[in-house]
């Protein structure tokens, strides 16, 4: 199969990648924009892509029989950026590949693509609801939850990464929202390839969660345990204010629709998840 893979320098498109050169003869090409492929393979090419340009000219000559797209903004000061390459791009994507023939198409969405989510989850949601507007042969959507270990220092790697330097965790809670089912990104690699690799037919849409649901203070009192550190407990209510305040004067701790992310509803949590991933590591446990 001759396949299309955008965003493929990320740790989480790096990932399944791998995968699919284990267990697949596929030939897959890989979208490049500003940093290289960190993978060296014959089954691999690579394919110059940047999803604000116009990408008719781009695909014309290349035939895909599937699209795989991690490409995407995930943290933005300016939230325009979501809708400019989340929506836009996306859309942009699936009909120059249409165009060209391709009617297959992977998405990787977030299980925070629900109204009310903030400008990151409603841009994902918006890019899912276009792509269900199309003709295709298969659509799958994998909305996962929190990824962990990829080094990527967003999420839960960035409180991870405090907890071992400063020897502290923030122990959130009082918003029962604060809902984390925290997945190992193997975990998540490995269980997105065999999704991707099934190719059936028709709309498919995955939660891929950990296989538990963690609080904000339960999850601290994991990392607490693993690194030694100590727990600040954060009322929810008076902590948003107090980020949304510093924010307005121009101190920025962390991005100004995360605090919306974090608190809206999920499309799947671990304990309504299918047993595609009840044997996915716990989290600090094994």
């Amino acid at each position: 199969m001759r396949v299309l893979l955008t965003g493929a320098s990320s740790p989480l498109a790096v990932g399944v990648l791998r995968q699919l050169l284990l267990n697949t003869d596929w030939e897959i090409w890989c979208g490049r924009h500003r940093k290289d492929i960190p993978i060296t393979d014959p089954r691999l090419h690579v394919i110059d892509m940047d999803l604000e340009s116009e990408l008719i000219g781009t695909l014309s000559r290349q035939f895909f029989e599937m699209v795989i797209h991690f490409a995407g903004v995930t943290h933005a000061s300016n939230e325009q950026q979501y809708s400019k390459i989340n929506i836009e791009g996306t859309t942009r994507l699936a009909d120059a590949t249409r165009a060209s023939g391709c009617r297959r198409f992977v998405y990787i969405s977030t299980r925070c693509a629900t109204p009310g989510s903030g400008a990151y989850g409603e841009s994902k949601l918006a890019a899912e609801q276009e792509l269900q507007k199309l003709e295709w042969k298969s659509l799958l959507i994998i909305r996962p939850a929190e990824i962990y270990a990829g080094r990527t220092g967003e999420g839960i790697d960035r409180m991870l990464a405090v907890a071992r330097r400063w020897r502290i965790v923030p122990a959130m809670f009082g918003n029962s929202n604060i809902l984390f089912a925290p997945l190992h990104i193997d975990d998540f690699c490995k269980l997105a390839a065999k999704l991707i690799q099934q190719t059936d037919d028709g709309v498919r849409i995955e939660n891929l969660c950990g296989p538990e649901d963690l609080s904000g203070t339960i999850m601290a009192s994991r990392i607490s345990r693993c690194f030694g550190s100590v727990r600040i407990p954060l009322w929810w209510p008076a902590l948003s204010v107090f980020l949304k305040l510093l924010h307005r004067i121009g101190i920025v701790i962390v991005k100004p629709d995360q605090l919306d992310r974090l608190v809206c509803e999920k499309t799947g949590t671990a304990s309504a998840s299918r047993t595609l991933t009840k044997d996915a590591r716990r989290f600090l446990m094994n």
